[in-house]
């Protein structure tokens, strides 16, 4: 594992690159590519992120929006990938949806396709433990 992470003065962003493989909150694995200001986390399904977790989901567009800030505050984006297709985008430059305006995210790529996709896979996986 090699990443590399190079910000010299603090005005300016941070440039990111590498990549790790690890085991996500469900013990399967997921992909952190670093290219530049652009990290992109990449799973197989929704459920090795554990993407929805038990928090409510007020709590979890705050802890969206935070995360979002701190995404442009250092000029950084993230692509989250599921089975290899772009699934949502935050951070710098990243256009808001209208869905990620309606939940009050800006700088948000949400889709309502991602979010059907979402559920789905949650139902699904509720049903297998059950």
């Amino acid at each position: 594992m090699r990443v590399t992470v190079s910000r010299p003065d603090s005005r300016l962003p941070v440039d990111v690159h590498g990549a790790v493989r690890f085991n996500g909150p469900s013990s399967r694995e997921v992909a952190l590519k670093a290219e530049g200001s652009r990290l992109i986390l990449s799973a197989s399904d929704w459920s090795a992120l554990n993407f929805t977790g038990s928090q409510s989901l007020m709590e979890q567009r705050r802890a969206l929006a935070t995360s979002i800030n701190a995404l442009k505050t250092l000029s950084l984006s993230v692509d989250v990938e599921i089975e290899g297709h772009r699934a949502l985008g935050f951070g710098e430059g990243v256009k808001t949806t209208l869905v990620a305006h309606l939940l009050g995210l800006n700088s948000a790529d949400i889709r309502l396709a991602t979010i059907i996709r979402l559920l789905r896979s949650r139902a699904a996986e509720r049903r297998v433990h059950h």
